[in-house]
Protein backbone atom coordinates (compact mmCIF):
# COMPACT_ATOMS: atom_id res chain seq x y z
CA UNK A 1 0.00 0.00 0.00
CA UNK A 2 2.63 2.63 0.78
CA UNK A 3 4.33 1.62 -2.46
CA UNK A 4 1.01 2.68 -4.35
CA UNK A 5 0.67 5.46 -2.07
CA UNK A 6 4.77 6.71 -3.29
CA UNK A 7 3.67 6.19 -6.63
CA UNK A 8 0.46 8.53 -6.62
CA UNK A 9 2.47 10.72 -5.08
CA UNK A 10 4.94 10.72 -7.51
CA UNK A 11 2.23 10.56 -10.74
CA UNK A 12 0.65 14.12 -8.69
CA UNK A 13 3.78 15.75 -7.41
CA UNK A 14 6.78 15.16 -9.61
CA UNK A 15 8.21 18.58 -9.31
CA UNK A 16 8.46 18.36 -5.06
CA UNK A 17 11.70 17.07 -3.93
CA UNK A 18 12.39 14.85 -1.11
CA UNK A 19 14.16 11.78 -0.72
CA UNK A 20 12.10 8.53 -1.35
CA UNK A 21 13.09 7.12 1.81
CA UNK A 22 11.75 9.88 3.84
CA UNK A 23 8.56 9.94 1.94
CA UNK A 24 8.31 6.19 3.02
CA UNK A 25 8.88 6.48 6.37
CA UNK A 26 6.44 9.49 6.62
CA UNK A 27 3.86 7.37 4.69
CA UNK A 28 4.46 4.29 7.01
CA UNK A 29 4.08 5.68 10.07
CA UNK A 30 1.80 3.78 12.84
CA UNK A 31 -0.53 6.46 13.49
CA UNK A 32 -1.71 7.73 9.83
CA UNK A 33 -5.28 7.13 8.68
CA UNK A 34 -5.05 6.45 4.91
CA UNK A 35 -8.30 6.85 2.88
CA UNK A 36 -7.82 5.34 -0.39
CA UNK A 37 -10.18 6.00 -4.03
CA UNK A 38 -9.88 3.16 -6.03
CA UNK A 39 -11.13 2.78 -10.18
CA UNK A 40 -12.82 -0.43 -11.68
CA UNK A 41 -9.92 -2.13 -11.82
CA UNK A 42 -8.41 -1.60 -8.20
CA UNK A 43 -6.02 1.03 -9.23
CA UNK A 44 -5.34 3.63 -6.58
CA UNK A 45 -6.36 7.39 -8.02
CA UNK A 46 -6.85 9.34 -5.33
CA UNK A 47 -5.81 9.42 -1.64
CA UNK A 48 -5.88 11.07 1.72
CA UNK A 49 -2.88 10.72 4.42
CA UNK A 50 -4.40 12.00 8.13
CA UNK A 51 -1.68 12.22 11.29
CA UNK A 52 -2.99 14.20 14.01
CA UNK A 53 -4.34 17.51 12.80
CA UNK A 54 -2.14 17.14 9.59
CA UNK A 55 -3.12 16.10 5.98
CA UNK A 56 0.29 15.34 4.81
CA UNK A 57 -0.99 13.91 1.73
CA UNK A 58 -4.45 14.78 -0.26
CA UNK A 59 -4.08 14.20 -4.49
CA UNK A 60 -6.25 12.72 -7.16
CA UNK A 61 -5.09 11.37 -10.36
CA UNK A 62 -5.54 14.27 -12.73
CA UNK A 63 -7.81 12.59 -15.20
CA UNK A 64 -10.13 12.03 -11.86
CA UNK A 65 -10.58 14.97 -11.23
CA UNK A 66 -13.37 17.08 -11.09
CA UNK A 67 -15.63 14.23 -10.07
CA UNK A 68 -16.17 15.26 -6.22
CA UNK A 69 -13.67 12.94 -5.32
CA UNK A 70 -11.20 15.34 -3.65
CA UNK A 71 -13.78 16.79 -2.05
CA UNK A 72 -15.05 13.60 -0.64
CA UNK A 73 -11.41 13.17 0.81
CA UNK A 74 -11.07 16.21 2.14
CA UNK A 75 -14.82 15.89 3.88
CA UNK A 76 -13.69 12.14 5.46
CA UNK A 77 -9.97 13.83 6.43
CA UNK A 78 -11.46 16.49 8.33
CA UNK A 79 -14.08 14.60 9.79
CA UNK A 80 -11.57 12.19 11.43
CA UNK A 81 -9.39 15.25 12.81
CA UNK A 82 -12.43 16.58 14.52
CA UNK A 83 -13.34 12.99 15.86
CA UNK A 84 -9.85 12.89 17.54
CA UNK A 85 -10.66 16.34 19.01
CA UNK A 86 -8.74 18.77 16.88
CA UNK A 87 -10.30 22.19 16.15
CA UNK A 88 -7.52 23.10 13.17
CA UNK A 89 -6.57 21.17 10.34
CA UNK A 90 -3.31 22.12 8.99
CA UNK A 91 -2.21 20.83 5.49
CA UNK A 92 1.54 20.11 4.41
CA UNK A 93 3.81 20.58 7.10
CA UNK A 94 2.57 19.25 10.98
CA UNK A 95 4.22 16.75 13.11
CA UNK A 96 6.33 15.37 9.41
CA UNK A 97 6.02 16.98 6.10
CA UNK A 98 5.98 15.21 2.66
CA UNK A 99 6.08 19.01 1.59
CA UNK A 100 5.20 22.05 3.79
CA UNK A 101 1.85 22.89 1.87
CA UNK A 102 -0.08 23.13 -0.65
CA UNK A 103 1.80 23.73 -3.81
CA UNK A 104 0.93 26.63 -6.07
CA UNK A 105 2.80 29.40 -8.73
CA UNK A 106 1.54 32.23 -6.37
CA UNK A 107 3.78 34.34 -4.35
CA UNK A 108 1.63 36.46 -1.57
CA UNK A 109 4.99 38.93 -0.78
CA UNK A 110 7.40 40.73 -3.35
CA UNK A 111 10.01 38.14 -4.57
CA UNK A 112 12.75 37.64 -6.43
CA UNK A 113 14.92 35.35 -8.37
CA UNK A 114 11.46 33.51 -9.70
CA UNK A 115 11.91 30.82 -12.22
CA UNK A 116 8.64 28.79 -11.54
CA UNK A 117 8.37 25.04 -12.89
CA UNK A 118 6.00 25.61 -15.55
CA UNK A 119 3.65 22.80 -14.59
CA UNK A 120 2.79 24.47 -11.41
CA UNK A 121 -0.26 26.51 -11.04
CA UNK A 122 -3.04 27.79 -8.65
CA UNK A 123 -5.10 24.36 -9.06
CA UNK A 124 -4.97 22.84 -5.90
CA UNK A 125 -4.65 26.28 -4.07
CA UNK A 126 -7.84 27.07 -5.32
CA UNK A 127 -9.32 23.64 -4.35
CA UNK A 128 -8.52 24.30 -0.85
CA UNK A 129 -9.19 27.95 -0.66
CA UNK A 130 -12.60 27.36 -1.87
CA UNK A 131 -13.22 25.16 0.92
CA UNK A 132 -11.95 27.39 3.81
CA UNK A 133 -8.78 27.19 4.03
CA UNK A 134 -6.24 30.42 3.99
CA UNK A 135 -2.35 31.07 4.43
CA UNK A 136 -1.42 31.21 7.41
CA UNK A 137 2.25 32.62 7.39
CA UNK A 138 3.25 36.52 7.00
CA UNK A 139 5.45 35.38 4.64
CA UNK A 140 6.09 33.10 1.40
CA UNK A 141 7.32 29.65 1.88
CA UNK A 142 9.18 27.94 -1.34
CA UNK A 143 11.54 25.84 -2.47
CA UNK A 144 14.21 26.86 -4.35
CA UNK A 145 16.85 25.50 -7.31
CA UNK A 146 19.65 25.76 -9.37
CA UNK A 147 20.32 23.58 -12.48
CA UNK A 148 24.37 22.82 -11.45
CA UNK A 149 24.39 23.27 -15.47
CA UNK A 150 24.38 26.46 -14.75
CA UNK A 151 27.45 26.52 -12.40
CA UNK A 152 30.14 28.47 -13.02
CA UNK A 153 33.06 27.67 -11.02
CA UNK A 154 34.54 31.33 -9.32
CA UNK A 155 38.39 31.13 -6.83
CA UNK A 156 36.09 29.85 -3.64
CA UNK A 157 36.73 26.63 -2.60
CA UNK A 158 36.89 24.43 0.77
CA UNK A 159 40.07 25.86 2.28
CA UNK A 160 40.06 29.06 0.90
CA UNK A 161 40.16 32.35 3.20
CA UNK A 162 38.71 35.05 2.28
CA UNK A 163 38.61 38.58 4.03
CA UNK A 164 40.23 36.46 7.31
CA UNK A 165 38.07 34.31 7.09
CA UNK A 166 38.31 30.17 6.24
CA UNK A 167 35.65 28.36 4.53
CA UNK A 168 36.26 24.10 5.80
CA UNK A 169 34.37 21.20 6.19
CA UNK A 170 33.77 20.66 9.93
CA UNK A 171 35.64 17.85 11.47
CA UNK A 172 33.88 16.27 15.30
CA UNK A 173 35.80 18.54 17.70
CA UNK A 174 34.18 21.83 15.84
CA UNK A 175 30.61 20.38 16.80
CA UNK A 176 29.85 22.42 20.42
CA UNK A 177 31.96 25.50 18.26
CA UNK A 178 29.47 25.06 15.76
CA UNK A 179 26.54 24.63 17.63
CA UNK A 180 27.83 27.85 19.56
CA UNK A 181 27.25 29.88 16.50
CA UNK A 182 23.71 28.58 15.22
CA UNK A 183 22.69 29.37 19.10
CA UNK A 184 24.01 33.12 18.32
CA UNK A 185 22.56 33.19 15.01
CA UNK A 186 19.31 31.36 14.82
CA UNK A 187 19.13 28.79 17.39
CA UNK A 188 16.23 27.00 15.49
CA UNK A 189 19.08 25.01 13.42
CA UNK A 190 20.95 23.85 16.50
CA UNK A 191 18.92 20.59 16.98
CA UNK A 192 20.18 19.91 13.19
CA UNK A 193 23.52 20.95 14.09
CA UNK A 194 23.58 18.43 16.60
CA UNK A 195 23.59 15.36 14.46
CA UNK A 196 27.15 13.91 15.33
CA UNK A 197 26.88 11.86 11.46
CA UNK A 198 27.39 15.42 10.14
CA UNK A 199 30.62 15.80 11.28
CA UNK A 200 32.77 12.73 9.23
CA UNK A 201 33.12 12.41 5.99
CA UNK A 202 31.12 8.69 5.40
CA UNK A 203 26.97 10.28 5.61
CA UNK A 204 25.27 11.60 2.94
CA UNK A 205 25.47 15.08 4.39
CA UNK A 206 28.06 17.29 6.13
CA UNK A 207 28.66 20.45 7.69
CA UNK A 208 30.60 23.44 6.04
CA UNK A 209 31.93 25.95 8.40
CA UNK A 210 33.09 29.75 7.84
CA UNK A 211 36.21 30.50 10.86
CA UNK A 212 37.40 33.17 12.22
CA UNK A 213 40.68 32.88 14.66
CA UNK A 214 39.15 29.81 16.58
CA UNK A 215 35.48 30.70 16.13
CA UNK A 216 33.25 29.31 13.95
CA UNK A 217 31.13 31.89 12.65
CA UNK A 218 29.12 30.49 9.70
CA UNK A 219 27.75 27.48 9.10
CA UNK A 220 25.91 25.16 5.93
CA UNK A 221 24.99 21.69 5.65
CA UNK A 222 25.50 20.36 2.32
CA UNK A 223 24.20 16.87 1.15
CA UNK A 224 23.38 14.53 -1.40
CA UNK A 225 19.38 13.57 -1.63
CA UNK A 226 19.40 11.06 -4.14
CA UNK A 227 22.40 9.39 -6.14
CA UNK A 228 20.05 7.74 -8.34
CA UNK A 229 18.36 11.22 -9.48
CA UNK A 230 21.66 13.42 -8.75
CA UNK A 231 20.14 15.98 -6.71
CA UNK A 232 21.92 17.66 -3.69
CA UNK A 233 20.72 19.96 -0.99
CA UNK A 234 22.28 23.07 0.99
CA UNK A 235 20.51 24.73 3.81
CA UNK A 236 20.11 25.67 7.48
CA UNK A 237 22.16 28.51 6.53
CA UNK A 238 23.27 30.84 9.82
CA UNK A 239 26.09 33.08 10.54
CA UNK A 240 26.59 35.03 13.72
CA UNK A 241 25.00 38.63 14.06
CA UNK A 242 28.99 39.84 14.42
CA UNK A 243 29.85 38.65 11.24
CA UNK A 244 26.83 39.28 8.62
CA UNK A 245 27.10 41.70 6.06
CA UNK A 246 30.27 40.01 5.14
CA UNK A 247 28.97 37.99 2.28
CA UNK A 248 30.07 34.48 4.69
CA UNK A 249 26.50 33.26 4.09
CA UNK A 250 27.04 33.47 0.42
CA UNK A 251 30.70 31.92 0.27
CA UNK A 252 28.94 29.05 1.85
CA UNK A 253 26.36 28.52 -0.28
CA UNK A 254 28.49 28.81 -3.59
CA UNK A 255 31.46 26.98 -1.76
CA UNK A 256 28.66 23.99 -0.70
CA UNK A 257 27.05 24.30 -4.57
CA UNK A 258 31.12 24.03 -6.11
CA UNK A 259 31.08 20.88 -3.62
CA UNK A 260 27.55 19.24 -5.19
CA UNK A 261 28.25 19.65 -8.53
CA UNK A 262 32.27 17.79 -7.73
CA UNK A 263 30.26 15.37 -6.40
CA UNK A 264 28.39 14.68 -9.87
CA UNK A 265 24.90 16.01 -8.70
CA UNK A 266 23.10 17.44 -11.71
CA UNK A 267 20.96 19.95 -9.69
CA UNK A 268 21.25 21.57 -6.57
CA UNK A 269 18.18 23.04 -4.01
CA UNK A 270 17.18 24.05 -1.16
CA UNK A 271 13.38 23.57 0.31
CA UNK A 272 11.03 24.36 3.20
CA UNK A 273 12.59 28.18 3.17
CA UNK A 274 10.62 31.85 3.25
CA UNK A 275 10.50 35.49 2.05
CA UNK A 276 13.78 37.46 2.39
CA UNK A 277 16.15 33.84 1.73
CA UNK A 278 15.19 34.16 -1.88
CA UNK A 279 18.16 37.24 -2.07
CA UNK A 280 20.68 35.86 -0.09
CA UNK A 281 20.14 32.25 -1.82
CA UNK A 282 19.52 34.00 -5.15
CA UNK A 283 22.40 35.92 -4.98
CA UNK A 284 24.49 32.30 -5.54
CA UNK A 285 22.60 31.26 -8.54
CA UNK A 286 19.57 29.79 -6.82
CA UNK A 287 15.96 30.44 -7.86
CA UNK A 288 12.38 29.93 -6.40
CA UNK A 289 10.64 26.98 -8.54
CA UNK A 290 7.40 26.42 -6.25
CA UNK A 291 5.19 28.15 -3.70
CA UNK A 292 3.48 26.75 -1.04
CA UNK A 293 0.29 27.90 0.45
CA UNK A 294 0.72 27.31 4.21
CA UNK A 295 -2.78 25.95 4.65
CA UNK A 296 -5.13 25.82 7.66
CA UNK A 297 -8.56 25.78 8.44
CA UNK A 298 -10.66 25.67 11.37
CA UNK A 299 -13.28 23.25 12.44
CA UNK A 300 -16.06 22.87 14.74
Amino acid sequence: MNQELYELYKRNFPFVVRDKATVMRILSNEGNTVIERRDGQNKLIGASVVNENTILLLCVDAEHRNKGIGTGLLNESEQIIADHGYDKVTVGAGFDYIMPGVPTSRNRYKAENVNLYPEVDRTAENFFAGRGYVHKWDCDCFDMRFPLSQFNRNELNVGDTIEGITYRWAAPADLEGTCACTQDAFPEFTEYYRDERLYGDSHDARVLIAVSGEEVVGTLIVGVESKEERLGSVGCTTVRCSCRGKHVAVNLVTIGTGCLKDAGMREAYLSYTYTGLDHLYGYAGYKVCVYFMMAEKEIN
